[in-house]
């Protein structure tokens, strides 16, 4: 009995791990969307899909929060959200405009199915803990970030286009 409660537990710090990894990914993909706001404005599908993303950002980091607090961990310190958040202004304040929109775009993309292979962990992690609210509500997450990532791979021929006419 004692070796199950130990794998248990194991298994729920692995679960919680996985959650503040995912509010730190989260909060990084609200951070770039924030910086690359100003040097996407030649590009309207693309800025308007990049303010939906801050915004959906910002919610997944609001329900990771909630999540974390419903197994009794608070949201990580303020100060560290800040001190990154000052990084970033400055990367943007320190060269904004020469970052390659393509290549940003194809970054985006990677790191929107690294967020969502994220979230299908966590929902694995909170079904086999038993915790069926828990992944409920990841894959609602999950299915935002999908339909988030199908919307700019159909903006792709719409960017490719903008950026060319600009070259």
């Amino acid at each position: 009995m004692g070796r199950t409660k130990t794998t248990d537990r194991s298994a729920l710090d692995i679960y919680l791990g996985a959650l503040r990894d995912h509010l730190s990914i989260e909060s990084t993909a609200s951070e770039t969307a924030l910086s690359e706001l100003p040097v996407c404005e030649r590009y309207p599908g693309l800025c308007q899909r990049m303010e939906q993303d801050l915004a959906m950002g910002r919610s997944h980091a609001r329900e990771i929060t909630i999540l974390l607090s419903r197994h009794g961990h608070p949201a990580p310190v303020p100060h560290e959200t800040v001190s990154s958040i000052l990084s970033t202004v400055s990367g943007l304040l320190h060269g904004g405009e020469a970052r390659d929109v393509l290549k940003n775009v194809l970054a985006t993309s990677g790191y929107r199915a690294h967020q969502i292979t994220s979230l299908q962990m966590l929902i694995v992690l909170a079904r086999q803990l038993g915790f069926a609210q828990d992944a409920s509500a990841l894959e609602c997450l999950k299915d935002e970030e999908t339909a988030a990532a199908e919307a700019l791979a159909g903006l792709m021929p719409d960017i490719v286009s903008q950026y060319l006419a600009a070259a």
